[in-house]
């Protein structure tokens, strides 16, 4: 049978792996788009790195704990040991005040003012006993310490022990949780109540060490996104606001995860490793996600319009050039890159209908001029609409994306075998031609 690479049949189906083996080819070009959002990302993540380590990275607040040294068994070759005593009582209240800090002119970060406010109690000690179970203990050098993971943060800090003011000084071997702040402490044997005021500098996330036999902690900030993944448990009450936030949590000892009497080394940090209670600094909005997961939408979103192009030229019989395809493939592709420069700079949203208000008039205006009809340039305009409208839909839904893109999916199949249903060559070449567009190639 002789093929005559003239018949509209043949026409219309080099049209199809012409737009197939564009949309492959425009997987480059959005390979490479990832590849500079990712990059970019890099350079935030950077630029929030460089923000923690100057203002004050994640703190985690341990304590007070009393620690009283070992005396070292010279037959046992035992050195840098501790007896840990944890409180009877622990009511915690951390109040923190966010700000956002930039670097580099587009990079930017919360960070945070941390107040600290602590009292409680430790039970009287026996020395007997304590003496019996670990062996003799140096009562003299008897520290109170508390523990701050990043004392670069510190910005006052106050103790008292029986109301009196016990001198602080920074401490790189607390124990269980260095580094901190330690202090001289005496009449271990009567035990007493204590009051701990901090004020520090943190970024990232705030959390603390139940250390108490019951402790109570509340937790409140201006940040209005956290997220309470941190550490052993979640909060027993929780209120989230667009101002902030209020948590609280309960511990008893038997919940805490460590004993209320422990013998720990020096360099031990196992203890209270995975006990903290508190939450995260989340960034409900990152632009170098919503980004990411656009580019990721690229190719369905070529895909759609390139094939609602085909399918506007089968409609109306309008025959475009196979460059005018490449030249609209290479717009949908570009609308990413300017996405991801304005966004950096003026937020995700606005950044998004700028590039999408850009590249759809362009691409209207170069559908007018290059078919000089109006009225197609119009619906080519309003196609585009309608695409970015659905893409910015799906980077906004969480729960229901994969079923709308599905849905989307859906339709466009629909549309596609809507205009190629009569495509199928039969006995009376003139009624294919007619299906085609009533006109010949030449035609329009």
């Amino acid at each position: 049978m002789k093929i005559n690479f003239e018949t509209p049949s043949f026409l219309s189906s080099l049209r199809f792996v012409v737009v197939a083996g564009l949309i492959v080819v425009s997987l480059v070009p959005l390979a490479l788009v990832s590849c500079v959002v990712e990059e970019r990302r890099q350079y935030y993540d950077e630029a929030v790195g460089a923000i923690a380590r100057a203002w004050g990275e994640q703190q985690r607040i341990n304590g007070p704990v009393i620690l009283i040294p070992v005396v070292p068994n010279a037959n046992l070759g035992e050195a840098g040991y501790s007896v840990a005593v944890m409180p009877e009582r622990l009511e915690m209240r951390v109040d923190s005040r966010h700000h956002m800090r930039n670097l580099g002119g587009i990079f930017e970060a919360p960070a945070l003012d941390i107040d600290v406010v602590a009292e409680g109690a430790f039970a009287a000690l026996d020395r007997d006993v304590l003496e019996a179970r670990f062996g003799a203990l140096h009562w003299r050098r008897a520290t109170i310490a508390v523990g701050v993971s990043d004392p670069r943060g510190i910005r006052q800090a106050s103790l008292q022990m029986n109301d009196v003011g016990i001198e602080l000084e920074a401490s790189a071997d607390y124990g269980p949780a260095a580094p901190g702040l330690r202090g001289a402490v005496g009449g271990l044997e009567h035990g007493g109540s204590f009051s701990l005021s901090l004020t520090l500098r943190g970024s990232e996330g705030l959390s603390a060490v139940p250390v108490g036999d019951r402790s109570n902690i509340t937790m409140a900030s201006t940040w209005p996104h956290p997220s309470f993944v941190v550490g052993r448990s979640s909060p027993d009450e929780r209120e989230i606001a667009p101002t902030g936030f209020t948590a609280s949590w309960t511990t008893l000892d038997l919940a805490r995860g460590f004993p209320g009497i422990a013998r720990v080394a020096a360099n031990d940090r196992a203890l209270f490793a995975g006990k903290d209670l508190g939450f995260s600094v989340v960034e409900p909005i990152n632009l170098y996600r919503l980004v990411e997961r656009s580019v990721k939408y690229g190719v369905l979103f070529v895909v759609l319009t390139l094939v609602s192009v085909l399918c506007l030229e089968l409609a109306t019989g309008r025959r475009f050039h196979v460059v005018q395809y490449g030249v609209t493939g290479a717009a949908l592709v570009l609308f990413f890159l300017t996405l991801l420069a304005l966004a950096e700079h003026i937020g995700f949203t606005w950044g998004y209908w700028i590039a999408a208000l850009l590249l759809t008039g362009m691409v209207g205006a170069y559908a007018r001029g290059a078919t000089g009809d109006g009225r197609l340039a119009a619906l080519a305009w309003a196609m585009l609409a309608v695409l970015y409208g659905i893409l910015y839909t799906l980077l906004r839904l969480e729960s229901f994306a994969l079923l709308v893109g599905t849905g989307v999916l859906l339709l466009a199949l629909a549309m596609l075998m809507w205009v190629t249903r009569r495509l199928t060559p039969t006995a009376d070449s003139s009624g294919q031609e007619a299906a085609l567009g009533g006109s010949s190639p030449g035609s329009g």
